[in-house]
């Protein structure tokens, strides 16, 4: 999808909402985006967001996991406002899926299918043979 305005231009990649209603854009040249009030205004909310092409969201609880191009996985703890690099363990790039299973989190990219048990602290490979572009979570 083709944005405009507070997102520069570039394309939304990614959505996600938080359980507090809290809506989060991943884009393609732009980072991270965060709207609180149903989309009407968003704000960046890039700080220690390394690589702004982000390809995947995924919220646990406070945390919020975003995938990048070339950056790996990215975690913050404060909705958004300061993120961290958690890919200890992660190879590859493109991570272009996250999903979240009770306290797993899985992470997909070119190279394969990753897990951590964590918060993203470190990552295990479960498939090194298959590029991994989506996710779906059925139960639990």
């Amino acid at each position: 999808m083709k944005t405009s305005g507070p997102t520069g231009g570039g394309y939304i990649s990614a959505l996600a909402v938080s359980g507090a209603g809290d809506i989060f854009a991943g884009t393609h040249s732009g980072g991270v985006y965060l709207s609180t009030n149903n989309g009407t205004s968003w704000t960046a909310v890039n700080s220690g967001l390394t690589n702004i092409n982000v390809y995947s969201l995924a919220i646990s609880g406070n945390n919020i996991f975003a995938g990048t191009d070339s950056g790996g996985v990215f975690l913050s703890t404060n909705n958004g406002t300061i993120w961290n690099a958690v890919d200890s363990g992660l190879k590859g790039h493109q991570t272009a899926c996250i999903a979240v299973n009770g306290d797993n989190i899985f992470a997909g990219n070119d190279i394969g299918v990753y897990l951590s048990t964590n918060n993203g602290t470190s990552w295990n490979a479960v498939d090194t043979n298959v590029a991994a572009v989506s996710f779906a979570v059925s139960g639990k």
